[in-house]
């Protein structure tokens, strides 16, 4: 039985960004690590430029979406049904918009897909296939195997790959998703990282992500994870917050670790909006003490930028520049506020009938999919788009202003 694992891109602003800031996509290696042997696997990942095989000769197909790749997703669907094949739907769009999934769709792979994924194979192979499979319970993360190596090698990625840390994140911001795909915050036994790890380092792997959406929750816990990484010699990069900062002990690990970069949800110098998505610890005004003393640390800031936020008004992007040029990150990713679907912010913006489109392919970062509160749509727009270029010229850059 052989079956083929998508995941879907449409090429847009968010999935480049997505490809920058991650080694291999959670969705479809998790899936692939939890598929029995007794399946044959065929994989690809059009982040990174790879084009689906529609002339693959696998029986059943899995695609697995974000918002802005919906469309790509549902036309390879279509393609693979007209040749008689099943098809699976998977990841966050379709979690959130199973209705919507299920009509360009055989089965539904809902959430975290180790346990029901196995299930669905055995379905399909009895010619009991259900139309949707999802978990009650989150996964126990001591039962996963690691992401294979042989589907998609390390140097497709350049030799950067992506090892799981945890997943959930105990932060509730209005605009995220990964609290709700994910509910319960929970890490992964330290050994079987470093095994995968030291795995990895004989493939000649130089970076690794230690995926995670708040790499430093639990400080225990990555402390004593720094401390078993660090004799393996690797570099490495991940996601906390800010206020790792504030912790010597927790930074001096991070960097004897190998530990070379970090992103932070910087998100805006606006505390009100900081605020109201929940994220009060973030302050503003220590945000440039805390960006040198990670600096001092020998590990580089990379900090996400938001604009759209309900507090914002047409002043945000001066203030935003000057912010960004006083606190002196060594990259800074700006974009639009998406509102995901099941996201809170999606929630309160179509109750309002403020949600102007739901073009997915639009939902990208770079286009205005809903009705700012103290701007108008092309505004906000024009005002992010100039604020990418300044921020991307050369001569600006050079001249530093």
């Amino acid at each position: 039985m052989k079956v083929y694992l998508i995941k879907a891109s449409a090429g847009s602003d968010y999935s480049k960004y997505k490809a920058e800031t991650g080694g291999p996509p959670q969705n479809i290696f998790s899936t692939a690590a939890a598929t029995p042997n007794w399946v044959e696997l065929e994989m690809t990942d059009e982040t990174i430029g790879q084009k689906a095989n529609l002339k693959s000769e696998a029986e059943l197909v899995a695609i697995f979406m974000s918002t802005p790749d919906a469309w790509r997703a549902y036309e390879l669907a279509e393609h693979y049904h007209n040749q008689g094949k099943t098809i699976v739907l998977g990841g966050l769009h379709t979690k959130f918009m199973p209705d919507e999934a299920q009509e360009n769709a055989d089965a539904l792979l809902i959430g975290e897909s180790e346990g029901v994924w196995e299930e669905l194979l055995v379905d399909y192979y009895k010619d009991e296939l259900k139309p949707r499979y999802q978990r009650t319970e989150p996964v126990d993360l001591a039962q996963l195997n690691p992401y294979p190596t042989h589907l998609i090698e390390p140097r497709v990625y350049n030799y950067t790959w992506s090892v799981l840390v945890s997943r959930g994140c105990p932060n509730k911001c209005q605009f995220c998703l990964v609290h709700k795909f994910f509910p319960k915050f929970q890490t992964r036994p330290i050994e079987n990282i470093v095994e995968e790890v030291r795995h990895l380092k004989g493939l000649g792997v130089e970076w690794v992500e230690l995926h995670s959406d708040n790499l430093t929750q639990d400080k225990a816990y990555a402390i004593a994870l720094f401390k078993a990484l660090k004799p393996l010699n690797m570099k490495f990069y991940g996601e906390t917050t800010i206020l790792i900062a504030r912790d010597p002990e927790l930074l001096n690990a991070a960097r004897e670790a190998g530990v070379r970069s970090l992103l932070f949800g910087i998100e805006t110098p606006s505390e009100e909006a900081l605020k109201a998505q929940g994220k009060a610890f973030v302050k503003p005004h220590k945000i440039k003490e805390y960006v040198q003393i990670v600096k001092d640390h020998g590990i580089e800031v990379w900090g996400d930028i938001l604009f759209g936020f309900e507090e914002h008004t047409e002043k945000i992007f001066k203030q935003t520049w000057d912010f960004i040029r006083d606190i002196k990150l060594d990259r800074t990713i700006p974009h639009l506020v998406i509102p995901f679907p099941g996201s809170g912010t999606f929630e309160n913006l179509e109750k309002e009938g403020r949600i102007l489109t739901h073009d997915w392919s639009k939902y990208d970062g770079s286009h205005v999919v809903y009705q700012p509160k103290h701007m108008s749509a092309t505004t906000l727009e024009y005002g992010v788009t100039d604020f990418f270029n300044k921020l991307n010229n050369p001569i600006r850059r050079w001249l530093n202003i």
